[in-house]
């Protein structure tokens, strides 16, 4: 899943942001205006033809459909979200396309795998052109929303997307239990075993997961930004501080109580939220001082 922000001038109003994420025609995207307002797409499909990473052994092909969706928090941080039920010994032959159309979401495996096999080539392989890389898939979706009308492509704040990558077996019975990697490569990596009725509620997880790492990416950049030499701070820090400050809200997006438990759980080894805090306090300071400074100058020029 690949998060970034619109490439908009301003952050859409809801009916603008209802409108731009239409992205099927005829069907109407979900929304909710409280605690903060968000606008899902409806579900895409993409047609898949390719290979699983494996840490060994010869890379199963795996024929199905990807499901993708959009999602704008607050009209502003957008997210392509893409994903796929992997689903094995299916079949040992390639079948009709209308066999794997009518089952959306998923893809079939030729050739037998170890599923926790799967799930760590899946997080850890080098992208190729030949292995599933769902990523491109959700980045394709945030592409969309650059030809629609609603959007100028104008954007005051510059950033830069964050991926992150999730991977599940799903085990009848089982009590979540998840892994969380925040790898050097700038890149999430969520490892997870699940019962099957959970399963929605943890890629919600991941989504809000996803969004705070990049709120918070967004925020320590444009701080560090606005010291540069030949930058005004004030354009750094000022469109960070207006549009991504108030959103910070991670367990208002959790309707779980076992997704709530496991953000505590991250909350307790990272400190998600301290550091976003302390972030943000660094970021009110520095154009309180700013702010300070330019009155002085311009008190300074009146008496003169």
């Amino acid at each position: 899943m690949t998060t970034g922000l619109l490439n908009t001038s301003e952050p859409l109003p809801m009916e603008a942001a209802r409108q731009a994420l239409a992205l099927l025609p005829g069907v109407s995207p979900d929304w909710r205006r409280h605690p903060i307002e968000q606008v899902v797409s409806p579900d895409l499909f993409f047609g898949l033809d390719c290979k699983l990473a494996v840490r060994s052994g010869a890379q199963p092909r795996a024929i199905g459909t990807a499901r993708a969706r959009a999602v704008l928090t607050a009209g502003h941080v957008l997210q392509g979200s893409a994903s796929v039920a992997v689903v094995l010994d299916a079949s040992k032959r390639r079948l009709p396309w209308a066999h794997y159309a009518a089952r959306t979401g998923t893809v079939e495996a030729i050739n037998k795998a170890d599923p926790a096999d799967l799930v760590t080539g899946f997080l850890h392989a080098r992208a190729g052109n030949t292995l599933l890389d769902l990523g491109k898939t959700g980045s394709y979706v945030m592409s969309l929303l650059d030809r629609v009308p609603q959007v100028d492509r104008q954007a005051r704040l510059k950033t830069q997307t964050r991926r992150l990558l999730w991977a599940a077996q799903l085990v009848p019975g089982t009590e979540p239990e998840a892994q969380v990697e925040a790898g050097d490569d700038g890149v999430f990596r969520v490892r997870m075993a699940i019962a099957p009725q959970l399963l929605p509620t943890f890629v919600d997880f991941c989504e809000v997961l996803a969004l705070h790492d990049w709120l918070l990416a967004a925020l320590k950049n444009a701080f560090d930004r606005s010291a540069r030499r030949g930058r005004r701070a004030e354009d750094e820090i000022d469109p960070a501080l207006t549009y991504l400050g108030h959103i910070w809200n991670p367990t208002a997006h959790l309707s779980s109580q076992e997704m709530r438990s496991l953000w505590q759980a991250l909350e307790d080894e990272a400190q998600l939220t301290w550091e976003w805090q302390s972030t943000l306090t660094r970021v009110r300071d520095k154009v309180t001082l700013l702010t300070r400074k330019a009155i002085e100058e311009t008190l300074h020029k009146e008496s003169v």
